[in-house]
């Protein structure tokens, strides 16, 4: 390989010579155009290329910070290589700079970028960041912005992809992507019933299509234990619904919580609304399923749902629509699954779920916001919907993007993505105020209710019954709010000093 290299460089250096070029414009050309075909390398390509004047110099510098990299996957690269092209096509002096930061690590890093020396100026911002992010005065009000920008005004979004993104009036966020907690089905599972056929969607000539379930094949919560126990056969080692009490948090209850008509928080995040009879008979409802219904494999201590979910061992499982694209690659191409919401309960009246628009933001220290937001208008307006459909298949907030041709093409491709709009904006908004303070308080109180349940019904354990664990958990979770409006009146007085001092 390296031989094979160095004759390449050789020739290439030999070409050049004759041209007048010399020898270090060679090199540039080899290594450019080599490392410029890898995500993780590109940018050294581009600098490489930069510095023996194969690139133009550009004196805007327009730096954007995403826990998506190029070295994911091709279809990754392929799309931050897209964006790059066109974007710079349009605005000759300006160089784009991709960096990308894991997301574990993505909200430490930025605090710690927003104060150096070259903050991003445009971050994709997660729902679970935004709203402390706004109120820590990091990101910049976009409302004037929008004004004048017809495509990104409310009217072109989903309702539920914008919960997370506005505070008071206040716009400090564009939403990107569309995403939703979910059931996923393995439609393989189902064709083997005839009893279940009926859950499938039916093409333009009254034929059962077994690539596709119906948005709303489950009636009702009634209606999905019988389904979960027809699906099960415990000798076969085959289960309707699998749950798992490892590390269980909200996430695990709230999806049937909502279609129940309960709440977690409030839409300020400052008060818990979880201690609900309709959120207690979610929980029952589960508890139900596993030790009455017997429908789930037993508790494991680690999770392991898609990959008993992949091998035809679960009908059923808990799940996002993020996934869809994971298990495709996962599974060497398998399509035999399908998603919906979560259908109602006793105290519900539609098909619900939770859902969140992760956003582009623009930080507030950012010195060309003019150019910033031109970035935005191309990744969140139509031209970047199609661009992300096309080659990441992902779901878009907008909802222009469900009348286009390539829509109709790629649902055709990948029918496991046509309930995925409905799911989402049939969405209440995603627990968002400080969730890893929320999720470690509440992990321990329902993986106890979770694993003890016998007890509990015996009147020997921890809690009396699952609202008495509910009312415990939201004591805590309001405690954790209680802690933060601290931390943001002590933000607020900070800030009013500054201005009165001149900082």
């Amino acid at each position: 390989m390296l031989l094979a290299g160095a004759l390449v460089l050789t020739g290439w250096i030999a070409v050049d010579a004759v041209r007048g070029r010399g020898v270090w414009t060679a090199v540039g050309r080899y290594i450019g155009d080599l490392t410029s075909r890898a995500g993780p390398t590109r940018d050294l390509g581009r600098m490489v290329r930069g510095a023996v004047g194969l690139v133009p110099k550009r004196p805007i510098t327009l730096r954007v910070w995403d826990y998506w990299s190029p070295s994911n996957t091709e279809d990754f690269a392929r799309y931050f290589q897209e964006l790059e092209t066109r974007f710079e096509a349009s605005h000759p002096d300006v160089d784009l700079v991709y960096q990308s930061v894991p997301f574990g690590f993505f909200e430490q890093k930025l605090a710690t970028g927003m104060i150096g020396d070259r903050p991003p100026d445009v971050f994709q911002c997660s729902v679970y960041w935004a709203q402390a992010m706004y109120a820590r005065g990091v990101l910049l009000k976009l409302n004037d912005y929008i004004d004048r920008t017809p495509e990104l005004k409310d009217d072109q979004f989903f309702t539920a992809a914008l919960y997370h993104s506005r505070d008071r009036g206040d716009i400090y966020g564009i939403p990107q992507i569309f995403d939703a907690r979910c059931l996923l089905w393995n439609l393989d599972m189902l064709k083997a019933k005839p009893e279940l056929h009926g859950l499938f969607a039916r093409d333009a000539k009254g034929e059962i299509d077994y690539t596709r379930i119906r948005f709303d094949a489950v009636r009702d919560w009634e209606h999905f234990r019988r389904i979960a126990r027809t699906l099960t056969d415990r000798e076969a080692g085959r289960y309707g619904f699998e749950i798992n009490a490892h590390r269980m948090d909200a996430g695990v209850f709230m999806g049937w919580a909502v279609a129940n008509g309960a709440e977690f928080q409030d839409r300020a995040g400052t008060r818990a609304l979880f201690a609900t009879p309709a959120t207690a008979e979610a929980l029952q409802f589960l508890l139900d399923l596993y030790y009455e219904d017997r429908v789930s494999p037993p508790f494991r201590p680690v999770s392991a749902s898609q990959e008993m979910f992949q091998k035809g061992q679960v009908a059923c499982s808990l799940g996002g629509t993020w996934l869809a694209k994971h298990l495709v690659r996962d599974t060497l191409g398998w399509k035999g699954f399908g998603m919906t919401s979560f259908p109602p309960g006793p105290r519900g009246t539609e098909q619900k779920t939770q859902s969140w628009g992760n956003m582009l933001v623009i930080g507030a220290r950012c010195k060309n916001p003019e150019v910033a937001w031109d970035y935005l208008r191309l990744v969140c307006g139509p031209e970047g919907a199609k661009l992300r459909l096309t080659l990441l298949k992902h779901v878009s907030p907008r909802r222009d993007l469900y009348d286009t041709d390539e829509w109709r093409r790629v649902v055709r491709e990948e029918p496991f993505l046509e309930n995925i709009p409905k799911i989402c904006a049939s969405g209440d908004p995603l627990y968002h105020t400080q969730p890893a303070a929320v999720r470690d308080e509440l992990i321990p109180i329902f993986e106890y209710l979770m694993l003890n349940y016998p007890e509990v019904k015996a009147g020997r354990g921890k809690y009396r019954n699952a609202l008495d664990a509910l009312q415990v958990g939201a004591k805590r979770v309001n405690d954790v709010y209680e802690r933060y409006q601290r931390v943001l009146a002590d933000w607020s007085a900070a800030d009013r000093r500054g201005r009165r001092e001149g900082r």
